[in-house]
């Protein structure tokens, strides 16, 4: 099987999925590319390994590569739920103890949002609010982030209520914005964060809020956040 790589965004951190096999030529190029882009934006990564079928020598080589150039960085490159087979090989190379292996990728993640940060973007992160966002649309998330940075706010995004409940343990948002019918393990977005976190303000999208006209919808949205916080 061919090397699938599918990335997702858990607030700073970027979780890719790897499924297939990590091997040289096509498939350790993509890897290659595909993280040192990311790395350029933000330099912590979680590669999620459960569904790698193989790895030799040249995506080890890869990944050593990348974990070096994302630590240069200030971040870090850390792997989560390698199967037997890759975890056999990280053992006969000594590079098990090298990574940051992880075996749930909640844990991984986490791991990942407590990488320290240089001093100067801490400190610029802790002086602005922070708003903790949900939706599925990496669109809508997008467009999220961009309308409350330009209102001095910090945006935290997440795709998933398990992502934002990881989130969550690392990160003290002012206020939480989903659609409020999103759901996880049967619990509405709204009863998930009330029973989570009663003490931060919930305000919910709304179902239409990705197909309303964005400049309406924008300004309501900033109005309703203006008076909550």
């Amino acid at each position: 099987m061919n090397l699938q790589l599918t990335p997702r965004w858990v607030g700073e951190v970027m979780v890719l999925t790897c499924a297939g096999r990590i091997v040289v030529g096509p498939a350790v190029d993509t890897l290659h590319e595909t993280v040192s882009r990311e790395l350029e934006h933000q330099p912590n990564i979680v590669l999620q390994t459960a569904d790698v079928q193989f790895v030799d020598s040249s995506g080890l080589g890869t990944m050593v590569r990348l974990m070096s150039a994302a630590r240069a960085a200030g971040g870090d490159v850390k792997i989560c739920q390698p199967p037997a087979m890759m975890r056999k090989a990280l053992t006969m190379t000594n590079l098990h103890n090298v990574f940051q292996i992880y075996d749930t990728e909640g844990e991984a993640i986490l791991a990942a949002l407590h990488t320290k940060r240089p001093a100067a973007d801490l400190q610029t992160d802790q002086s602005r609010p922070a708003v903790l966002c949900i939706d599925p649309s990496p669109d809508v998330l997008a467009y999220l982030s961009e309308l409350l940075k330009k209102e001095g706010l910090r945006p935290i995004t997440a795709s998933n209520l398990v992502d934002a409940q990881v989130l969550l343990k690392a990160r003290t948002p002012k206020l939480i914005l989903a659609n409020a019918q999103l759901s996880a393990r049967g619990k509405t977005a709204a009863k998930v964060f009330e029973d989570w976190c009663p003490s931060v303000k919930f305000l919910n999208l709304g179902e239409a809020f990705s197909r309303d006209d964005a400049g309406e919808a924008g300004v309501n949205l900033l109005a309703q956040i203006r008076n909550l916080l």
